[in-house]
């Protein structure tokens, strides 16, 4: 690694703790230069870090006092310079702007014409009828965003990314107003929300008429690198399951709230999806959870347990709807376990903000056993980020699949305490997993391509690989220590650096693809720490 110096690349709104790493055997001495070369501060390190996540010693600066607009770098003796970074109130405008239109890019089913996609422009994709898996029947499953780095169309991360989405808005909606996208603007829908229906009004298309979802749309296996409106095999609809059913539910319920200032005729087209989607869950039972039929490889999204998915829908649809049966299902669930999480295989988290939120009447007894289990988890990931030396709240062993998506949620558990505790530490913890995403991490990457001066460059992206550069505004999945694909297994070898075994190669799947629900908890986690 040429680095020694790491920050946030893109920078820092002039309130905000700010914090630089080195990686160095002794305490440093360092100064902050404007981008003219002029110092404007200098400071020093003392506390000695042992980074056992990334094998090395480190020191953590605190340059916080610098609350002056401008562009900026930090030097050190021996240790050479960091990239540049910006201070100014508006700094992640651009970054967000970059995050939310990747959706807009990864939409299925329409043109993407060279005027608003650029050099990723196509045509109408996946747009033929799709066969029903088991059946000669074919319906139309048009729309919806492609999930990932290939063309597959899945429910469960589908309704993770809204929810998040939703939620973002919830808490800084004026940040999350700004977003625009002339391309596909609607006079009656914000940009924003424009966006999020076109996900919303796909899921619709796939619920069964008893209710139940379709598990997820796609080819039988995985296509080339190639674009998207190339993509001619057949499209199949895989069977239903009660993870997607469940999500479905509570990300239709939630949308709802949102949904009626606006158009109160598709509100009421959410609402009755999510009540049927809820009435069909508790008629599912399919132990083991969802499995890829045979002849079917793509993504399979499967979850052995679905009891967190039912837990956030009886939540979800009592905040909005309010009926006694929900409020029933929700504790009698919470009574046995309060679930936490806010990936897609565990969903807990969801629940609990709905739970504890909503303007119904409530046990105020178990609300408040709720709020101590959320302070409790965000303490322990106050505790672990205290300890690191880029501030991340990852324990070493969290180095799996997708590690960038569980530094983001545990960033909205942080925040999550902030809100109940009020207690600042908690907030700037939350920042921290902001900060590591973008540069302060031990491979001195920004992780959201095409944002910062040193950002992944070649991801496991279809259109993207076909291109010949990556798609601005994607979350890489970030170090997987598990050595998951042939790439990484050919440079690393098992005893490589848990916070290191990222490769930014094409071919590295499993640490440098991009997916839907990784920028969704990015831009969740944007909403929640940005000056609101």
């Amino acid at each position: 690694m040429y680095k020694k110096i790491f920050v946030d690349q893109c920078g820092y709104q002039p309130q905000m703790k700010k914090y630089v790493t080195f990686q160095a055997q002794e305490p440093v001495e360092f100064s902050v230069l404007r981008s003219d070369g002029e110092c404007v501060m200098k400071g020093s390190t003392d506390k000695r870090f042992e980074n056992a996540s990334a094998k090395e010693i480190d020191y953590i600066g605190d340059f916080s006092k610098l609350t002056t607009p401008g562009r900026y770098y930090i030097v050190a003796k021996g240790l050479g310079e960091s990239d540049t970074f910006e201070i100014r109130e508006d700094v992640y405008a651009d970054t967000f702007q970059k995050a939310m239109y990747f959706f807009y890019l990864q939409r299925c089913g329409c043109e993407l014409p060279e005027s608003a996609a650029g050099a990723y422009a196509h045509g109408a994709c996946h747009t033929q009828d799709a066969v029903i898996y088991g059946t000669q029947n074919k319906t139309s499953v048009n729309g919806g965003w492609h999930d990932a780095g290939d063309y597959g169309r899945y429910v469960v991360p589908g309704a993770m990314a809204v929810a998040q989405m939703l939620l973002a808005y919830e808490v800084n909606p004026s940040f999350m107003g700004q977003y625009t996208n002339a391309a596909a603007h609607k006079p009656e829908l914000p940009d924003y929300f424009n966006e999020l229906k076109y996900e919303l009004d796909w899921m619709m298309t796939i619920q069964r008429e008893d209710g139940a979802l379709y598990h997820k749309v796609s080819c039988y296996n995985f296509c080339g690198f190639i674009l998207p409106d190339q993509e001619k095999e057949e499209i199949v609809i895989s069977p239903v399951s009660a993870t997607a059913t469940g999500d479905f539910a509570a990300a239709t319920a939630m949308a709802v709230r949102f949904y009626q200032k606006y158009d109160a005729e598709y509100a009421d087209r959410l609402a009755a999806a999510s009540r049927r989607a809820y009435e069909a869950l508790q008629n599912m039972n399919i132990p083991g959870g969802f499995k890829n039929p045979e002849e079917i490889v793509t993504g399979e999204y499967g979850d052995p347990c679905d009891e967190d998915e039912r837990y956030w829908a009886a939540a979800e649809l009592y905040k909005t709807f309010g009926d006694e049966k929900y409020r029933r299902d929700f504790e009698e669930r919470a009574a046995g376990k309060i679930y936490h999480g806010y990936g897609w295989g565990a969903m807990g988290s969801y629940g609990n903000l709905a739970y504890i939120t909503t303007s119904n009447p409530v046990s105020e007894e178990l609300k408040e056993k709720i709020k101590v289990s959320m302070i409790e988890l965000g303490r322990h990931k106050l505790e672990i980020e205290e300890v690191d030396g880029y501030g991340t709240a990852l324990a070493s062993e969290e180095y799996t699949w997708g590690s960038n998506m569980n530094t983001a949620n545990n960033g909205l558990h942080l925040y999550d305490a902030y809100r109940l505790t009020g207690q600042k530490e908690y907030l700037d913890a939350a920042a921290q997993q902001l900060h590591y995403l973008l540069g302060r991490n031990p491979m001195g990457l920004s992780y959201l391509t095409g944002c910062g001066t040193d950002a992944i460059k070649h991801p496991h992206h279809r259109p993207s690989c076909f291109v010949g550069r990556a798609m601005p505004g994607m979350l890489s999945g970030g170090p997987c220590n598990w050595l998951a694909d042939e790439t990484v297994k050919e440079i690393f070898d098992k005893d490589i650096a848990p916070a290191k075994a990222l490769a930014d190669m094409t071919g590295s799947y499993s640490t440098n693809e991009v997916t839907i629900y990784w920028n969704s908890a990015f831009i969740q986690l944007l909403a929640s720490v940005t000056e609101q």
